[in-house]
């Protein structure tokens, strides 16, 4: 049990590490939409596809990688309380073309990402 909490632990430092690293690169690139929030999720979502179609199809076997990647890494990397948070200033300021458009493309983007994520795998 202590395996599996650290291989989560472990892997969630290092997926919040690059979220912070690539938010702080890309967000303050642009007022209307927190680009590197959206690209932590979109990347997140690829890795979690293509991870999870490796696993589904029995290509990868270990428990303590499927922690630490898909709970640790990719639940550190991608940030449903940040995306909320920004929803939430955007809503305050009343920036209803950007909260409209981030959450759009959040859920289009991210959901097409895990796909392609899960296609590349497929035919890697």
């Amino acid at each position: 049990m202590y395996k599996e909490f650290l291989a989560v632990f472990l892997g969630g430092g290092v997926g919040s590490c690059l979220r912070y690293a690539i938010s702080s690169w890309l967000n303050p690139l642009s007022s209307f939409l927190p680009f590197g929030t959206l690209s932590a999720n979109a990347l997140a979502c690829f890795i979690l596809g293509m991870v999870a179609y490796f696993f589904q199809h029995k290509l990868l076997h270990s428990e303590l990688l499927r922690l630490f990647i898909m709970v640790g890494v990719c639940g550190g990397f991608s940030t449903f309380s940040t995306f909320s948070s920004e929803l939430w200033s955007f809503w305050k300021n009343e920036q209803w073309l950007s909260l409209l458009t981030y959450m759009l493309m959040s859920l289009l983007l991210c959901h097409s990402f895990l796909l392609l994520g899960m296609f590349v795998a497929k035919n890697l």
